[in-house]
């Protein structure tokens, strides 16, 4: 596999776990006999396989992927056995093996290769003074810019900051459509502004795809507010096909039914397993987060769940806990699921 972009290394995170075997090159420090009598450290390029102990660390903004554990491949520098951490990096080549490819396993696998899968959606959302610029690619939401400066009333050097710092990190080879986002009028007057620009500087990216980008209202310029955005019906036309946008309607379906019908909405491992025991499942909304447990027994009870319930005919949401949507869902325990028909006695189980 060769991770391409910070969205398949999170994908990676999700497929790799403990026990399985992991192999790239990577850089060790080796100690070598000198001349002199005395030892010289020297940093070698070598191929390791390591069987995983530990899923160590993500680190979303450098796009790096460190995974512990013992080395199984003989070479001269490393024993077998010897513990190793392996550095997973953009268009750095590794083999991932299992004993077991799990139907959870193989649909992160589908996704991370599947290249109608992207969202890839730009988002400016700002307010008098401050903006933010975030992507929203097919598992995670970075924030790609923040900025904080006075926004003059007359146009002014002020907004200079917001179009340039557009142009750097908005893409229209990537994003299908950029969203400028604000309370008030702000949204409208860097538009404006940004389109002034792009006539006087002869900005073909902004000229060319300025119908790709859209206007929404929200209460505040801060990240809190992007479920105003990922709900605004012209976004959602948009990015309708998308994991983000199917993630978005599944949970608004879900805080609906618990609201309007309750005893026909479910949250929490032990009252969805229950719900699905009755046969009353029709769609499961999941965190990603619960496939991570490092508790092999709750993961397999986990993806039992999963493929249970699409034999039996319902529909499955594997949520990102780096969307937004996948946020909201982990503050209500990370599992949920919308019934065929009302239970009104699982409210007296315990949780």
């Amino acid at each position: 596999m060769v991770a391409v972009d910070s969205d398949d290394l999170w994908y990676a995170y999700n497929l790799i776990a403990p026990g399985d075997s992991v192999m790239a090159v990577t850089v060790r420090k080796v100690l070598r006999e000198a001349a002199s009598g005395g030892r010289d450290a020297e940093r070698v390029k070598l191929k390791l396989e390591v069987k995983v102990e530990e899923v160590a660390d993500y680190d979303k903004v450098g796009s790096v992927l460190r995974i512990r554990g013992k080395n199984i491949l003989e070479n001269e520098h490393v024993k077998i056995g010897a513990f190793h951490t392996l550095e997973l990096e953009l268009n750095r080549p590794f083999v991932l093996r299992k004993d077991n490819w799990d139907s959870l396993a193989l649909h992160v696998l589908q996704q991370a290769s599947d290249p109608t899968a992207s969202a890839d959606l730009a988002v400016v959302l700002m307010q008098e003074g401050l903006a933010h610029i975030m992507l929203i690619g097919k598992s995670m939401t970075t924030t790609r810019a923040r900025i904080e400066t006075s926004i003059p009333r007359k146009h002014g050097p002020g907004i200079a900051g917001y179009e340039s710092a557009f142009l750097k990190n908005v893409d229209f080879n990537v994003v299908r459509c950029a969203v400028i986002a604000s309370p008030g009028f702000t949204k409208d007057q860097f538009h404006r502004h940004l389109l002034l620009e792009a006539e006087r500087k002869q900005l073909r990216t902004i000229i060319e795809h300025k119908s790709r980008i859209i206007l929404v209202h929200t209460t505040s310029g801060y990240k809190h507010s992007m479920k105003e955005v990922l709900e605004a019906p012209n976004v959602m036309n948009m990015i309708k096909d998308t994991k983000a946008a199917q993630e978005v309607r599944a949970l608004e379906e879900f805080f609906s039914m618990l609201s309007n019908d309750s005893a026909r909405a479910c949250y929490g491992p032990k009252h969805v397993e229950v719900a699905h025991e009755r046969m009353a499942v029709q769609t499961l909304l999941i965190t990603d987060d619960l496939f991570r447990n490092a508790d092999l027994v709750a993961r397999r009870r986990y993806v039992n769940l999963v493929e249970s319930v699409k034999d039996s005919g319902g529909n499955v949401h594997i949520f990102s806990s780096l969307h937004v949507s996948g946020e909201q869902l982990a503050q209500i325990s990370g599992i949920a699921a919308i019934l065929r028909f009302p239970l009104p006695d699982l409210e007296d189980l315990e949780m």
